[in-house]
């Protein structure tokens, strides 16, 4: 008897059906009893539902020809129109057999048991379309309430396995923390037994010194009274030899003589029977309150520490990030219910890589006050990822990913041409008075004859009573904080006049409170055209002046000659900007930077930019454009052509028009170049180019003043666009 072999295949029924049994066009069901969604064969072989071609039919102006949905191919329609297509018999087939396989499946509606029900996922209702006149348009989305429950099925199982792909992880992440804590009790506990270790070795060096001690006094009273035992037995021995040698003497004299010699030595020899010194020795444990105090101590040794940071919920600041400047991360630390922590000690794993993913050095500060910083100076622009873990687990939005710009743009600039607070005229000089923690700006405005005083934030707090004193030819303003004295220069008067602010901290709700004492008002013979001031660190006597291209230095109590230098003779034609450094040197400027000694003597020149060749830190990148970095650090012998097209952008001759040093001895300089445009540029002490503030966004036109503040940046005076704006060197 033979035997047969089937082969069976397992066939989704939901998929068949969506792939085979619905028309392509409406995403409806074929039905071979239903009128609208018959299945008509077309001559290119592809299967529509008939309500679809009458769409396409009554939508297009030619009545003879259609366009199939699927395949685009024109076809003619028969005499009778869309009902004379043929019906598509393969798919009436499968039709007949998917409803003979499950009957049971296919919800219907109980008065029309040939019609399927329908879902409005737009309503979320169910209907039977010859029962329910339910609204269809283009509003309302309507499925085969068995297609529905296929979605449903299908976003049920997805939701499902992501929320168990999700509990798995949570499950994963919360197994790890038990292991940790058991490996962070493990580790504690070792380090509690090295602790006490280390305490049981004082109590045990203790030990041995006490009985050391005791050794010592045990072995230094045995001496004593050892020596004095000593003497006893000599003593003794000499007696019994003298006696033994006078027994058989028979002078009466001699003998009586040894016989007081004897009674002497009796009595001598009572000090001999007290010990000179005693067996007393005893411990003593509570004769002080050491042991109290040890107790005491011993209770204050060492601590369990805990966190109750939740670091999902902890949130990190990022400052607006530029290459090779510091930029700093503020990160605050919250609880499990969204408190702020006001502690610190919290591990913190920090991991800065730059757009190469080389990893970067960054400083980590801890307030101990739930806060902490993060400070970094990012060498390259470009994106760089920083992702920042606390307990190994990481906070809100880590790892984050922050675009540093190699464009140094303002942090906040201040003024516009006009009369009015927030207003400049024809500014041409701005200090920063530093005596308190809140600094203050002074900006010279002798367009409007006045003093304009700002916050360090930019603010405007008042103009200072100046009627009087600024006039419209005033030129030079400079500060000196050791006496909180201003001298301000007048070209037209030729009179530099020396006054201190008093009350100048008022609150800012008390404003305009501050008064201009005057100190006194000096001039000199010499002055021609006296249009800038500068002072010196050393000489606090000595004031600088440019006048007419010549500097004069004169005292700042009588205004007599102390020195003049005639810059012509180095070769300077024309002074745009000047200043003093440190150690009092004179710096001053053309389209070069020249140094001259407090004397007059030249003693160096500042290269300018093009001969200095900008390259990266690491050098190992050639295909990134320089971040403004000098070369000085390595020097290459080849430079390459995406240096040079940075070079030959930034080389456009023009002058230096305004210069500082700050009070670590950085130099920064403004300059103008011919095409309109200015940046500033920042030189260390030996004369290297650190970096340059391009302004990118915000472009300078003719920087004139320059000052800088303790928190490391830069205030610029901007002549042609009446402004001051902030900036970030350090």
């Amino acid at each position: 008897m033979g035997s047969t072999l089937v082969e069976t295949i397992n066939i989704n029924a939901k998929d068949f059906t969506e792939h085979f049994l619905t028309c392509s066009t409406c995403i409806n069901q074929y039905s071979s009893d239903s009128h609208e969604h018959q299945p008509k064969l077309l001559p290119c072989s592809h299967t529509v539902c008939r309500q679809c071609l009458e769409h396409i039919v009554n939508s297009q102006p030619r009545s003879d020809a259609i366009k199939c949905p699927i395949c685009r191919e024109h076809i003619l329609l028969p005499r009778g129109g869309v009902t004379s297509f043929p019906p598509s018999f393969l798919v009436n087939q499968l039709l007949d057999l998917m409803v003979s396989q499950r009957r049971d499946v296919i919800p219907k509606c109980d008065s029309h048991t040939n019609e399927e029900l329908l879902f409005c996922e737009t309503c979320d209702k169910i209907f039977c379309q010859l029962c329910d006149q339910h609204q269809i348009s283009a509003e309302h989305t309507v499925v085969p309430f068995s297609l529905a429950i296929k979605r449903m099925n299908e976003i049920l199982s997805f939701k499902a396995s992501k929320t168990t792909s999700c509990l798995d992880h949570a499950l994963e992440l919360v197994n790890n923390e038990i292991h940790r804590l058991d490996s962070s009790m493990e580790k504690a506990a070792e380090a509690i037994d090295r602790s006490f270790n280390e305490i049981k070795t004082y109590v045990e060096n203790r030990r041995h010194n006490l009985l050391q001690s005791l050794k010592t006094t045990r072995d230094y009273k045995l001496k004593i009274l050892n020596d004095q035992l000593n003497v006893i037995l000599n003593e003794k021995s000499k007696i019994e030899h003298e006696c033994a040698a006078y027994q058989q003497a028979s002078d009466i004299h001699i003998l009586t003589q040894r016989i007081q010699e004897l009674n002497d030595r009796i009595e001598r020899m009572s000090l001999l029977g007290e010990p000179r010194e005693n067996s007393f020795m005893k411990f003593e444990f509570r004769h002080n309150h050491a042991l109290q105090d040890l107790a005491r101590s011993l209770n204050s040794v060492g601590r369990i520490r805990v966190s109750s940071t939740y670091p999902p919920l902890c949130r990190a600041k990022i400052e607006s990030p530029v290459a090779n400047l510091q930029c700093a991360i503020h990160i605050e630390t919250v609880d499990y219910n969204g408190n702020v922590r006001v502690d610190g000690g919290d591990p913190l794993t920090v991991n800065i890589w730059d757009s190469y993913g080389k990893l970067c050095e960054y400083d980590l500060y801890d307030k101990q006050s739930g806060l902490y910083t993060i400070i970094f100076r990012p060498l390259i622009s470009g994106n760089h990822k920083i992702d920042i873990r606390i307990f190994d687990r990481p906070i809100s939005g880590s790892p984050f990913t922050v675009d540093v710009t190699k464009h140094n743009n303002p942090l906040w600039s201040f003024g516009k041409r006009g009369r009015g607070e927030n207003e400049l005229s024809m500014p041409v000089s701005v200090i920063v008075d530093d005596r308190n923690e809140r600094e203050q700006v002074y900006i010279l405005d002798p367009g409007n004859s006045r003093i304009k005083c700002l916050t360090i934030d930019g603010k405007f707090l008042e103009h200072l009573a100046t009627e009087s004193l600024v006039e419209p030819t005033s030129t030079g303003l400079a500060y000196r904080s050791s006496t909180s004295t201003f001298y301000l220069l007048d070209w037209k008067s030729k009179i530099i006049s020396e006054f201190t602010i008093i009350n100048s901290n008022s609150s800012i709700t008390n404003l305009n409170n501050s008064q201009i004492h005057i100190n006194h008002q000096i001039t000199c013979s010499l002055f021609n055209e006296p249009v800038q001031i500068a002072l010196f660190e050393q000489h606090l006597n000595s004031l600088l002046i440019c006048d007419n291209n010549t500097l004069l230095i004169i005292d700042n109590r009588t205004g007599d000659l102390i020195n003049q230098i005639d810059t012509r003779s180095f070769g300077i034609k024309t002074i745009k900007a000047f200043t003093t450094n440190l150690q009092d040197d004179i710096i001053i400027s053309d389209h070069r930077i020249h140094i001259l000694s407090y004397d007059g003597k030249y003693l160096r020149q500042i290269s300018s930019i093009n001969q200095q060749q900008i390259v990266d830190v690491d050098i190992h990148i050639t295909h990134e454009p320089p971040d403004l970095i000098a070369s000085h650090h390595k020097q290459s012998s080849t430079i390459h052509q995406h240096t040079k097209s940075m070079n030959n952008q930034i080389i456009k001759g023009g002058f230096y028009t305004a210069l500082c040093v700050d009070k670590n001895g950085l130099l920064l300089a403004g300059k103008c170049e011919k095409d309109g445009y200015a940046h500033i540029e920042i030189y260390d002490n030996q004369g290297h180019l650190l970096r340059i503030i391009d302004s990118y966004n915000q472009r300078l036109r003719r920087p004139c003043s320059l000052v800088t503040t303790q928190d490391g940046c830069v205030l610029c005076v901007d002549l042609t666009t009446d402004s001051v704006r902030k900036y970030r060197y350090a």
